[in-house]
């Protein structure tokens, strides 16, 4: 069942997704949480959502502030601004009739998974965690745009105000993910990120992957691992 919805966090109206296998009772769920410039319809978040809909976890994907569906400029974004929208949509899903709220958990790539980490940190109802080729750091080199968009420089700023390794003390229960081949964020900081984290956990470096897993293997192999992950907590 796919079921469309709106929502509002700050002066921004938040559109997303929930898609909930069929049959009677309540699901598990894995909020997505998508990348700085990307959307709810990324054919890797869709593709993730049909791969935990087979195993009867659904999963709730939206567009962060300013990107896809939902309002405001993506160069005004911030951290801030994202873990605003994303703690939104987490009292969404936790009120949902369909959902268990006792097995909730988030899987980001890039900025989306930094701000899952801070919400995992901060929020003891996050069961587990999944972060894929996640930074710690965010710096600004002079006249270079991120993807092509000229972000403001408030975006900087604001990141520095967080100390991402010290958040991931707070959380456990992680697999990361990162490829060797990533050429926009090293994989040593997805290493170092796993490393102040808190047992269990598990790290993969997928051989000759880049940043958004674009070889159809290398995404296969990512969306399995997380798949498994989750359902080792989910239904042990």
């Amino acid at each position: 069942m796919i079921e469309v919805f709106e929502l509002k966090s700050g002066n921004n109206t938040i559109k997303g997704i929930m898609d909930i296998p069929d049959g009677k009772g309540i699901f598990p769920c894995i909020i997505l949480s998508h990348g700085l410039v990307s959307s709810k319809e990324s054919s890797k978040y869709i593709a993730l959502s049909e791969a935990f809909r087979r195993v009867n976890i659904a999963t709730c994907r939206f567009d962060y502030h300013g990107c896809g569906e939902s309002s405001g400029k993506i160069e005004d974004t911030t951290l801030t601004i994202r873990l605003d929208n994303l703690n939104t949509v987490t009292e969404f899903v936790f009120k949902h009739g369909a959902i268990d709220k006792d097995r909730i958990g988030l899987l980001g790539s890039s900025f989306g998974g930094v701000t899952s980490i801070i919400k995992a940190a901060r929020d003891k109802r996050i069961k587990c965690v999944s972060f894929w080729a996640t930074p710690y750091k965010l710096e600004k080199r002079e006249d270079e745009d991120i993807s092509g968009i000229k972000f403001n420089d408030e975006i900087f700023r604001d990141f520095s105000k967080y100390n991402i390794l010290s958040e991931a003390n707070g959380v456990s229960c992680a697999l990361g993910i990162h490829g060797d081949s990533d050429d926009v964020v090293p994989y040593e900081e997805g290493i170092e990120i796993f490393n102040h984290m808190r047992e269990p956990k598990r790290f993969e470096l997928i051989e000759g992957a880049d940043h958004i897993f674009s070889d159809f293997a290398h995404r296969q192999r990512v969306i399995e691992l997380s798949v498994r992950w989750f359902m080792h907590f989910f239904f042990k």
